[in-house]
């Protein structure tokens, strides 16, 4: 069934809540996102062949319209689990570089995935020293929407002042 997969990654994080870092499940993620490429490809079929071949006002139109939508609410669900699985495995991370400092022991970095190894906590540690910057936009963009929910035009060779976000 659908998200089945996705809730045995949820499951297994919170079966070893004592374990500081559980191994990483890299088959059952590749499951996971193995599913989420086959809903999608499904999904786009519907969309594709959606031009005149079925009326829609039709019985069948409907079905297969359902059926899409459990698909897409499917694919949703399935991406929520993948983030939240990685979340909780970086909020780990982040504690436990915390607690043992950068050099974590073996039995934990061979819990990790390349991924997780390659993560840096001691990038900006310290505050940007400004907190609004400027940004030169190169191209034509038009109305842009920024974090803070104000909206921007971004025309060649403008310049906007914003706040600092950093990545």
């Amino acid at each position: 069934m659908f998200g089945d997969r996705a809730v045995d990654l949820i499951r297994d994080l919170t079966r070893d809540s004592n374990d500081p870092m559980p191994p990483y499940c890299h088959e059952l993620v590749d499951k996971v996102i193995d599913e989420m490429n086959e809903l999608n490809q499904q999904i786009q079929q519907f969309v594709q062949s959606n031009d005149e071949t079925i009326e829609r006002t039709s019985e069948e139109y409907r079905h297969q319209l359902v059926v899409t939508q459990i698909r897409f609410s499917a694919l949703l669900w399935n991406k929520r689990c993948l983030l939240s699985y990685h979340y909780n495995r970086v909020e780990r991370l982040k504690r436990l570089r915390w607690q043992l400092g950068s050099a974590l022991p073996q039995d934990i970095t061979k819990n990790l995935s390349q991924a997780e190894m390659g993560i840096d906590l001691t990038l900006h540690q310290k505050p940007p020293k400004r907190l609004y910057i400027q940004v030169r936009c190169n191209t034509e963009y038009g109305d842009f929407e920024l974090d803070d929910g104000t909206s921007v035009v971004l025309s060649k060779d403008s310049m906007v002042r914003t706040i600092h976000f950093m990545s």
